[in-house]
Protein backbone atom coordinates (compact mmCIF):
# COMPACT_ATOMS: atom_id res chain seq x y z
CA UNK A 1 0.00 0.00 0.00
CA UNK A 2 0.95 3.19 -0.71
CA UNK A 3 -0.38 6.30 0.85
CA UNK A 4 0.27 9.80 -0.33
CA UNK A 5 -0.66 12.92 2.41
CA UNK A 6 -1.25 16.61 1.50
CA UNK A 7 1.70 15.72 -1.69
CA UNK A 8 3.18 19.42 -3.38
CA UNK A 9 5.67 19.79 -5.86
CA UNK A 10 6.39 22.78 -8.18
CA UNK A 11 8.35 23.25 -10.78
CA UNK A 12 9.81 27.31 -11.35
CA UNK A 13 7.72 27.88 -8.27
CA UNK A 14 4.82 26.85 -10.87
CA UNK A 15 2.71 24.17 -8.90
CA UNK A 16 1.56 20.88 -10.45
CA UNK A 17 0.53 19.03 -7.74
CA UNK A 18 -0.36 20.87 -4.54
CA UNK A 19 -1.85 19.02 -1.73
CA UNK A 20 -2.68 15.90 -2.97
CA UNK A 21 -3.96 12.84 -0.97
CA UNK A 22 -4.87 8.95 -1.95
CA UNK A 23 -3.98 5.82 -0.77
CA UNK A 24 -3.36 2.92 -3.68
CA UNK A 25 -4.09 -0.32 -2.11
CA UNK A 26 -2.04 -3.37 -2.79
CA UNK A 27 -3.00 -5.24 -6.08
CA UNK A 28 -5.71 -3.11 -6.84
CA UNK A 29 -6.00 -1.07 -10.50
CA UNK A 30 -5.92 2.68 -11.29
CA UNK A 31 -7.16 4.84 -13.66
CA UNK A 32 -5.36 8.07 -13.11
CA UNK A 33 -7.00 10.94 -14.73
CA UNK A 34 -7.30 15.12 -15.46
CA UNK A 35 -5.95 17.57 -18.16
CA UNK A 36 -2.65 17.61 -19.40
CA UNK A 37 -0.23 19.72 -17.24
CA UNK A 38 -1.86 18.59 -14.06
CA UNK A 39 0.60 16.48 -12.58
CA UNK A 40 0.11 13.05 -13.92
CA UNK A 41 3.10 12.44 -14.63
CA UNK A 42 4.51 14.12 -11.80
CA UNK A 43 2.29 11.90 -9.52
CA UNK A 44 3.73 8.37 -11.19
CA UNK A 45 7.39 9.52 -11.14
CA UNK A 46 7.20 10.73 -7.42
CA UNK A 47 5.62 7.33 -6.47
CA UNK A 48 8.54 5.68 -8.47
CA UNK A 49 10.82 7.14 -6.56
CA UNK A 50 12.33 9.09 -9.92
CA UNK A 51 11.12 12.71 -8.25
CA UNK A 52 11.06 14.38 -4.73
CA UNK A 53 8.10 16.04 -3.26
CA UNK A 54 8.29 19.87 -2.38
CA UNK A 55 6.07 19.15 0.54
CA UNK A 56 3.83 16.17 2.29
CA UNK A 57 4.15 12.62 3.48
CA UNK A 58 4.54 9.48 1.74
CA UNK A 59 3.89 5.72 3.42
CA UNK A 60 4.52 2.59 2.00
CA UNK A 61 4.39 -0.70 3.71
CA UNK A 62 7.53 -2.31 2.05
CA UNK A 63 10.15 -1.64 -0.33
CA UNK A 64 8.55 -1.89 -4.00
CA UNK A 65 9.93 -2.53 -6.75
CA UNK A 66 8.51 -1.06 -9.96
CA UNK A 67 7.68 -1.67 -13.84
CA UNK A 68 7.15 1.95 -15.74
CA UNK A 69 5.86 2.58 -19.24
CA UNK A 70 6.95 5.88 -19.69
CA UNK A 71 5.63 9.22 -21.55
CA UNK A 72 8.50 8.40 -24.10
CA UNK A 73 9.42 5.21 -25.28
CA UNK A 74 12.93 4.62 -23.52
CA UNK A 75 13.88 2.14 -25.97
CA UNK A 76 17.40 0.91 -27.34
CA UNK A 77 17.02 2.03 -31.11
CA UNK A 78 19.35 -0.53 -32.20
CA UNK A 79 17.85 -3.70 -30.54
CA UNK A 80 15.05 -5.69 -32.04
CA UNK A 81 12.05 -5.86 -30.08
CA UNK A 82 13.06 -9.44 -28.43
CA UNK A 83 16.29 -7.94 -27.55
CA UNK A 84 14.76 -4.73 -26.06
CA UNK A 85 12.61 -7.18 -23.76
CA UNK A 86 15.35 -9.38 -23.13
CA UNK A 87 17.46 -6.30 -21.75
CA UNK A 88 14.87 -5.89 -18.94
CA UNK A 89 13.76 -9.63 -17.99
CA UNK A 90 16.94 -11.75 -19.01
CA UNK A 91 15.70 -14.91 -16.97
CA UNK A 92 13.16 -15.14 -19.91
CA UNK A 93 13.96 -16.60 -22.71
CA UNK A 94 14.13 -15.65 -26.25
CA UNK A 95 11.18 -17.91 -27.54
CA UNK A 96 9.51 -16.20 -24.25
CA UNK A 97 10.27 -13.06 -25.06
CA UNK A 98 9.14 -13.71 -28.38
CA UNK A 99 5.67 -15.32 -27.84
CA UNK A 100 5.10 -12.00 -25.51
CA UNK A 101 5.54 -9.61 -28.07
CA UNK A 102 3.37 -11.82 -30.48
CA UNK A 103 0.37 -11.13 -29.03
CA UNK A 104 0.66 -7.42 -29.88
CA UNK A 105 2.83 -7.31 -32.81
CA UNK A 106 3.48 -9.26 -36.12
CA UNK A 107 5.98 -11.65 -36.42
CA UNK A 108 7.48 -10.07 -39.29
CA UNK A 109 8.16 -6.63 -36.91
CA UNK A 110 9.96 -8.55 -34.11
CA UNK A 111 13.19 -9.20 -35.28
CA UNK A 112 14.02 -5.25 -36.36
CA UNK A 113 15.73 -2.59 -35.20
CA UNK A 114 12.95 -0.68 -32.90
CA UNK A 115 14.41 2.80 -34.35
CA UNK A 116 12.71 0.88 -37.89
CA UNK A 117 9.20 0.61 -36.04
CA UNK A 118 5.99 3.10 -36.07
CA UNK A 119 5.14 4.78 -32.73
CA UNK A 120 2.50 2.48 -32.27
CA UNK A 121 4.75 -0.21 -32.41
CA UNK A 122 7.14 1.05 -30.48
CA UNK A 123 4.50 1.83 -27.87
CA UNK A 124 3.46 -2.35 -27.58
CA UNK A 125 7.11 -3.00 -27.13
CA UNK A 126 7.42 -0.58 -24.09
CA UNK A 127 4.18 -2.16 -22.99
CA UNK A 128 5.36 -6.23 -23.26
CA UNK A 129 8.89 -5.07 -21.51
CA UNK A 130 7.10 -3.54 -18.81
CA UNK A 131 4.97 -6.24 -18.06
CA UNK A 132 7.27 -8.89 -17.97
CA UNK A 133 9.67 -7.42 -16.06
CA UNK A 134 9.07 -8.36 -12.27
CA UNK A 135 7.58 -5.85 -10.03
CA UNK A 136 5.14 -5.13 -7.21
CA UNK A 137 3.69 -2.06 -8.85
CA UNK A 138 2.78 -1.21 -12.19
CA UNK A 139 3.27 2.33 -13.93
CA UNK A 140 1.76 3.02 -17.17
CA UNK A 141 2.20 6.64 -18.60
CA UNK A 142 -0.08 7.29 -21.27
CA UNK A 143 0.61 3.27 -22.84
CA UNK A 144 -1.97 4.18 -25.55
CA UNK A 145 -0.52 6.59 -27.34
CA UNK A 146 -0.36 6.18 -30.93
CA UNK A 147 -2.73 3.16 -30.88
CA UNK A 148 -5.52 2.84 -32.72
CA UNK A 149 -8.74 1.16 -31.48
CA UNK A 150 -8.17 -2.14 -32.58
CA UNK A 151 -4.43 -1.50 -30.94
CA UNK A 152 -4.97 -0.11 -27.39
CA UNK A 153 -8.28 -3.04 -27.00
CA UNK A 154 -5.43 -5.75 -27.44
CA UNK A 155 -2.67 -3.45 -25.28
CA UNK A 156 -5.13 -2.89 -22.51
CA UNK A 157 -6.31 -6.77 -22.38
CA UNK A 158 -2.73 -7.67 -22.80
CA UNK A 159 -2.17 -5.66 -19.71
CA UNK A 160 -5.15 -7.04 -17.56
CA UNK A 161 -4.30 -10.73 -18.02
CA UNK A 162 -0.16 -9.83 -17.04
CA UNK A 163 -1.40 -8.05 -14.10
CA UNK A 164 -1.52 -10.55 -11.86
CA UNK A 165 -1.71 -9.35 -8.07
CA UNK A 166 0.25 -6.12 -8.62
CA UNK A 167 -0.85 -2.84 -8.13
CA UNK A 168 -1.49 -1.09 -11.66
CA UNK A 169 -1.39 3.07 -12.04
CA UNK A 170 -2.21 4.04 -15.29
CA UNK A 171 -2.29 7.47 -17.02
CA UNK A 172 -4.21 7.15 -20.45
CA UNK A 173 -6.07 10.10 -22.53
CA UNK A 174 -6.98 7.20 -24.71
CA UNK A 175 -9.88 6.11 -22.15
CA UNK A 176 -12.35 7.27 -20.14
CA UNK A 177 -13.40 4.35 -17.81
CA UNK A 178 -11.64 0.77 -17.38
CA UNK A 179 -14.53 -2.09 -15.34
CA UNK A 180 -12.40 -3.04 -12.40
CA UNK A 181 -10.19 0.31 -12.32
CA UNK A 182 -10.78 2.75 -9.82
CA UNK A 183 -10.78 6.46 -11.28
CA UNK A 184 -8.19 8.80 -9.85
CA UNK A 185 -9.10 12.13 -10.69
CA UNK A 186 -5.79 14.98 -10.21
Amino acid sequence: MITLENICKSYNQKPVLSSFSHTFDNGKAYLIQGPSGIGKTTLLRIISGLEQIDSGIIHSDKKASFSMVFQEDRLIEDMNAIENVMFVTPELSKDQCQKELSFLLDADQLNKPVRELSGGMRRRVCIVRAMLHPSDILLLDEPFAGLDAQNRKKAMDYIISRKNSRTLLLCSHEIDKIDSFETVTI
